[in-house]
């Protein structure tokens, strides 16, 4: 059986977007392994407190993906 384990800083997802991530993982395993995977596709969502999340040794916190999104939807960020 499958496991996905998502993790993701703490705000950075809704509960309805992590609710469609869920779902949308399942439907993928089921188009590739057929129905009856389906009640087997075990997936877990952690959320990591902002700044004990880090890349290259800089924290990452909720602020800085908040200005990241900021910066996409002004288009000033690709």
């Amino acid at each position: 059986m499958p496991l996905v384990q998502i993790q993701h800083l703490a705000g950075a997802f809704t509960r309805e977007q992590q609710t469609a991530l869920v779902r949308d993982i399942t439907e993928a395993f089921v188009r590739v392994a057929d129905e009856h995977i389906r009640d087997n596709v075990l997936i877990t969502v952690s959320e990591v407190q902002s700044g004990l999340w880090a890349t290259g040794g800089f924290p990452l916190t909720i602020e800085e993906i908040e200005h990241r999104r900021a910066q996409r939807a002004s288009g000033t960020l690709s």
